[in-house]
């Protein structure tokens, strides 16, 4: 479009959770001309003339150099960014997290295009000894995975290994990027329900939804002692499009992006998801919770930290990163799209509409 002075941003994964998400606040904000590129954009709901979607997985042949050619920042979300994964299909998470990206950090090293990376708080692994749950900072705390044989840490290392990459290429080649940590998001249009629409284990909330729609106690992996932060979708993205606003401040920088204040425990997290299931579904009895084993439920291999509390420090500096929604706020939202995708749970764990 001639005098057209919108950015140009390709979102890599332009279909999955985080994704539509990022594309539909894009559009709306009006500052930005999208390309959206996945394999499958059930979860995208938007339809805009400043959209273009591409159906093509980025290791076909030309994908990556289109996209590149065409856009001045390439912001990059794909990942099989599942636990269950990490520990029964280690393999080909390491080569969707690593090997299929090293490409696009080539390619945007060459065409000096903005790299913006979404990496994982899993990068930070396990909490130091004596640590006293201190929040994780970006340039500071540091990154310590467990042995080799609790594959759990394969997306992690994967994910470090890429960091370690776009950093370098950064400091050593010119490459302009940004690597985004982002902490639990969480909202509508997360996670499949296994049996409905996938297969395996979901993460957390999508598997204390399918618990609850079929009637069934919600699983606490050894016991649900672990904490996290969780930060809601909308307050994510908003980080996100402040960072693509503020290239000059954000280029060369590792950034955060979670809420501190969202700290709880997944046993913690049960109770609270029973009472917003119970308060939208009034008079149906509440199935309750049951500890399992991490083995049990993930299978071999599998290993967790005690909990993950970003600091958003540098996210407040650079961008005036302030999230603002609450988990009582956002639950009743996300339980209430479960509701209306999947339909509602009768007494005898069969799924009506």
């Amino acid at each position: 479009m001639p005098g057209d002075s919108r950015q140009k941003v390709c979102v890599l994964g332009g279909g999955g959770f985080l994704g539509s998400h990022l594309v539909t606040s894009l559009c709306d904000s009006g500052k930005f001309r999208v390309q959206a590129i996945d394999t499958t954009f059930d979860k995208l709901t938007v339809s805009a003339p400043q959209l273009t979607i591409t159906p093509a997985d980025i290791t076909s042949a030309g994908v990556l150099e289109e996209a590149v050619e065409n856009n001045q920042v390439i912001v990059s979300t794909t990942a099989l960014c599942n636990p269950s994964l990490y520990n029964t299909r280690p393999v080909e998470v390491i080569r969707e997290s690593y090997d299929h990206l090293v490409p696009l950090v080539e390619l945007c090293t060459r065409r000096n295009r903005w790299l913006v990376h979404f990496s994982t708080c899993e990068v930070y692994g396990q909490p130091l000894p004596g640590s006293s749950r201190q929040p994780l900072r970006e340039d500071e705390s540091r990154l310590l995975l467990g042995p080799i044989n609790r594959e759990r840490w394969s997306y992690a290392c994967a994910k470090q290994l890429l960091e370690r990459l776009i950093w370098a290429q950064g400091r050593h080649h010119g490459l302009p990027f940004t690597i985004v940590r982002p902490f639990n998001v969480i909202g509508p249009r997360m996670d499949f329900i296994p049996g409905r629409d996938g297969e395996g284990l979901p993460r957390v909330l999508a598997c204390f939804m399918k618990a609850l729609l079929a009637g069934e106690p919600l699983p606490l992996v050894n016991g649900g002692n672990q904490r996290r932060s969780f930060i809601y979708v909308d307050d994510f993205v908003a980080g996100v499009r402040a960072i693509l606003l503020r290239p000059a401040r954000c280029q060369g920088e590792i950034i955060n992006l979670g809420h501190p204040g969202n700290d709880i425990s997944i046993a913690d997290l049960a109770g609270k998801m029973l009472a917003v299931f119970g308060a939208l579904q009034p008079g149906r009895p509440l199935p309750g919770v049951i500890r399992v084993s991490a083995e049990d439920f993930y299978g071999p291999g599998y290993d967790d930290c005690d909990y993950r509390i970003p600091d958003i420090g540098k996210a407040e500096r650079l961008i005036g990163f302030r999230p603002r929604t609450g988990l009582d706020e956002m639950l009743p939202v996300i339980v209430r799209d479960y509701l209306e995708r999947y339909g509602t749970a009768t007494p005898t764990g069969e799924v009506s509409r």
